[in-house]
């Protein structure tokens, strides 16, 4: 900073505390610089109030981090708030292309409602060529497309790069649907925070998702009443094997459910990648629909990506998985690509 300081404003001499690592200048504004990437470091940002906050690389910073920072944009004058942002553009998955390109909250997946607060600028080497070495760009330009597309031209890469449900396409796969006359079925993933389900019917050999429930700090009871109170009881459930020795609520889920007038199907979870390579045949064959107020789920598809050869659950991805495995565990009892043992039929369920 000291560096940009005096090539661009030659005339402006701030006071520096190199012990906290802030500039004072003459008018009395501070200007400080911190980072989000220990405890320490964040206590730091959050012991200020702040009229302007500027993430520099945003591309390394999760979601959560930035909206705690973003709780100190609270310094009470005359300026208009506002937070600036640079990165080179990672994956269309990262919540900056959802927040700035597509305009929905990247969390809950709805609309910005101030969407026209949220603006980019595109920059890259090309635009500030007489301060760029050319053998540098060179080494852009000769680089693999990906890396060229992200550090030369300045692209976010394609949804596709690492993402799990690389078969999902929202256009082709997101319409509102109608309840038929057939059954209600329901694929459920155990887990405290959150708990989830699915609800979808079989029609026209297709898999309609109608509804889905995404109870954060929950348990089997709390799921139990919701289903219930949604007019599902006595639906059968595909869910987690897990469940049939998995107490989040004292007894096994299975029992909670069965009791509460549920039929639990017998299930075996698959491997993960079988699991999910079924989703993706599926969703390849256009056989999966689901309705758009399964905002969670289309989340899901969209977002969960590869992390050590497993979906990423780290960071700001902590809440994903768990909806996208409800589905899966739903489709893989009623026609997984690889036929177990006993075969079942889906015509049971039509």
């Amino acid at each position: 900073m000291p560096k940009v300081i005096n090539i661009a404003f030659p005339d402006l001499k701030p006071k520096q505390n190199k012990t906290d690592f802030y500039f004072t200048l003459e008018n009395g504004s501070e200007i400080w610089v911190g980072g989000l990437d220990d405890a320490d470091r964040v206590e730091k940002i959050l012991g200020n109030e702040y009229s302007t906050i500027y993430f520099n690389e945003c591309s390394q910073i999760d979601y959560a981090s930035i909206q705690l920072a973003r709780t100190r944009l609270a310094q009470k004058n005359n300026l208009v708030k506002k937070t600036y942002y640079d990165m080179n553009p990672p994956t269309k998955s990262h919540w900056s292309y959802w927040q700035f390109e597509k305009k929905l909250d990247p969390m809950s997946n709805e609309p910005l409602s101030n969407p026209d607060d949220y603006t980019s600028m595109l920059m890259n080497p090309l635009d500030n060529i007489d301060n760029i070495d050319s053998e540098y760009l060179k080494l852009l330009e000769a680089m693999p497309e990906k890396e060229r597309n992200r550090f030369l031209l300045g692209l976010f890469n394609d949804e596709s790069e690492g993402q799990v449900y690389y078969a999902f396409r929202r256009d082709d796969h997101v319409v509102e649907l109608e309840r038929n006359y057939g059954s209600l079925l329901i694929g459920m993933d155990f887990n405290v925070q959150p708990m989830t389900a699915v609800i979808f019917q079989v029609s026209n050999n297709v898999f309609e998702v109608l509804d889905e429930v995404y109870l954060e700090n929950s348990d089997t009871y709390k799921m139990t009443d919701e289903l219930i109170r949604r007019g599902y009881k006595g639906c059968h459930i595909f869910p987690d094997s897990t469940g049939r020795n998995r107490k989040t609520s004292g007894q096994s889920d299975f029992n909670i459910l069965e009791k509460a007038g549920f039929i639990i199907e017998s299930t075996q979870n698959p491997f993960v990648g079988d699991r999910i390579n079924n989703v993706n045949r599926l969703l390849s064959a256009n056989r999966v629909l689901i309705d758009p107020k399964c905002k969670k789920l289309i989340n899901d598809l969209e977002k969960v990506v590869w992390k050590d050869n497993k979906p990423d659950q780290s960071g700001a991805n902590k809440m994903l998985t768990h909806i996208s495995d409800a589905l899966g565990y739903g489709l893989w009892k009623l026609e997984p690509f690889a036929k177990p043992k006993k075969s079942v039929t889906i015509d049971k369920y039509r």
